[in-house]
């Protein structure tokens, strides 16, 4: 079975853009879900649990109205939803306070806007490595 991804994203277009990156990567993909907040976004994970059909990568906006990424990540992982799901922010400024926190938090790294294709493709397959492979940099290294 292939891989499922949720974006998070308050603009439809960003979504749109970011699914398009995804599906012209080399990555097995089953299913994209859309979210326009975080608590769109919890939901999906707790329809995705009880359907017993994983999510594997969360790509998150940092800002959104009615719950933002970081908000979604501390909410997320207090109610231990996909713990082992990484996480990945999109962001105009990859030095925003709430960036920083996220990352502190638990979120495996951030994509700046503009980004490229070329640029969420390498980000998203360092993260969907067999477990056995070196674990991809925090700091943005293996996404920039």
């Amino acid at each position: 079975m292939g891989v499922r991804v949720l974006i998070i994203d308050d603009s439809p277009v960003m979504r749109r853009i970011l699914e398009g990156a995804l599906r012209h990567s080399d990555l097995d993909l089953s299913e994209v879900l859309h979210a326009a907040n975080g608590m769109e976004g919890l939901a999906a994970l707790e329809n995705s649990a009880t359907e017993d059909r994983p999510i594997d990568l969360v790509l998150c906006d940092v800002h959104m109205p009615r719950m933002n990424g970081l908000d979604f990540l501390l909410e997320k992982q207090r109610r231990n939803l996909a713990p082992r799901v990484p996480l990945v922010l999109i962001t105009a400024d990859a030095s925003d306070p709430q960036v920083l926190k996220a990352v502190a938090a638990g979120a495996q790294g951030a994509i700046t806007k503009p980004f490229t294709l070329k640029q969420i493709q390498k980000c998203v397959a360092s993260l969907l490595l067999p477990p056995n492979a070196p674990a991809p940099s925090a700091t943005g290294d293996a996404h920039e």
